[in-house]
């Protein structure tokens, strides 16, 4: 399977703001390793995790932490910017969740966020998104 794991899950795997968010987040990231799931990534994933740690951690410690994801992940450095409209004139989105629909329309891949804003306008779009912390669909998730 190939999931396209928005920042949010990661920031809330590595960061533990609140135990349950965070519980759960480690729990998708030990599925993805148990069943060899793919994670794919538009480029832009990279930026806004160097962003959202070096607001966490020294810019050292930030840049190691961003060096081990990005070796988990698949990077999709090439969107088809008629794609990224098409995605944004259908669910009038957040820029930068026109990237992780249009990544998971290019990869047939599932999109899993701890962000409930960017599942509404995954779904917009027709594509079947997770939103971890809701029980139903963390469940639904786990379970597959």
């Amino acid at each position: 399977m190939n999931l396209v794991i928005d920042v949010s899950v990661f920031i809330d795997r590595l960061f533990i703001y609140n135990e349950e968010r965070s519980r759960r987040a480690r729990n998708v990231f030990r599925i993805v390793d148990k069943k060899g799931y793919n994670i794919f990534e538009p480029q832009v994933f990279g930026i806004e995790l160097a962003s959202q740690l070096v607001r966490r951690k020294s810019r050292d410690i930030a840049k190691r932490i961003y060096d081990e994801v990005m070796e988990r992940i698949i990077m999709v450095e090439e969107i088809d910017y008629d794609l990224l409209l098409d995605v944004a004139f259908q669910t009038g989105c957040r820029a930068i969740d026109t990237y992780y629909i249009a990544t998971t329309s290019i990869v047939d891949g599932v999109p899993i966020s701890a962000d409930r804003v960017m599942t509404t306008n995954a779904r917009r779009y027709g594509v079947n998104a997770y939103y971890i912390h809701e029980a139903r669909e963390y469940n639904e998730l786990i379970s597959k």
